[in-house]
């Protein structure tokens, strides 16, 4: 009888996942319904709905996995969670993989929506990382995700969007234009 019910607790862990991943699936198909997409702008919408897919699987599911810090931070509690508002503390392995983590989110937001303005691409960086971890608070605050709510992660996310876009940028100034021209939404 107790682990019935422990294997209950667990599984409600995920409905918040399941939630994420329904909107996911109706969004991809809205974006697919577009009239006049291209097999390679298509590419883009797809790939990118799975990019978005995985992100959500590591940021939103309950944490199969944890880096350790191999020092002490200082962070505190709220509500079961542990909150570090403290930035730079351990600029260990998961502080690097929040970089590149977010680098594709970077490639997709120059592919979609291209941002020309510098604001807009200050606050897609900004706001990714805010959109993660104030997502990954409020689930911990209704099922336990064992993760970690970092101010360090709302930075690194956002370098990680800025060097995507940037990327972008450079390859289409540098012999690419043709290539990124195709799998863009815009023209």
């Amino acid at each position: 009888m107790i682990s019935s019910n422990f294997e209950e607790d667990k599984m409600k862990d995920w409905i918040p996942f399941i939630i994420i991943c329904i909107g996911m699936v109706v969004l991809l198909i809205s974006l697919l319904r577009k009239p006049r997409i291209s097999i390679w702008q298509r590419i883009t919408l797809i790939t990118g709905w799975i990019y978005m897919f995985v992100i959500c699987r590591i940021c939103f599911a309950p944490a199969p996995f944890s880096f350790s810090p191999t020092h002490e931070i200082h962070y505190f509690i709220v509500h079961g969670m542990i909150v570090n508002l403290i930035p730079f503390q351990a600029m260990d392995t998961a502080f690097w993989l929040n970089v590149l983590m977010t680098v594709p989110a970077g490639v997709y937001y120059a592919l979609i929506f291209k941002p020309n303005h510098l604001s807009t691409k200050i606050w897609l960086g900004i706001g990714t990382g805010l959109t993660i971890e104030t997502t990954q608070f409020i689930i911990n605050w209704f099922v336990e995700l064992g993760r970690w709510v970092e101010t360090d992660d709302v930075i690194t996310n956002a370098c990680g969007v800025w060097i995507g876009m940037l990327l972008v940028y450079l390859l289409s100034r540098y012999g690419f234009r043709s290539m990124i021209k195709l799998f863009s939404l815009h023209n």
